[in-house]
């Protein structure tokens, strides 16, 4: 016999309980996500986002839009992407 122990990932699923993420939440994710993908210089806010940037609030979640339903997330991002980045 071997000396290693089996592990299980068997998940089980009970009912009661559901997890709700709000929509900043998975802005920010997806923001960070994109600023990790090569050749993404920053991102890309509207108008609105420019003109609350200029008066100090510096918004992580810019040039991200998120609807979040019951089963899937809908994501949208503006990105800059750095002049001549080929991948």
């Amino acid at each position: 016999m071997s000396d290693k122990a089996q592990v299980s990932a068997e998940i089980t699923q009970q009912e009661g309980g559901r997890i709700i993420f709000a929509d900043d939440v998975v802005a920010t994710i997806a923001s960070l996500a994109a600023a990790d993908v090569p050749g993404v210089a920053g991102m890309s806010g509207g108008v609105v986002e420019g003109f609350t940037e200029k008066l100090g609030k510096k918004s992580l979640t810019k040039g991200v839009k998120v609807e979040v339903g019951q089963e899937e997330a809908a994501i949208d991002i503006s990105v800059l992407i750095q002049y001549g980045f080929r991948n």
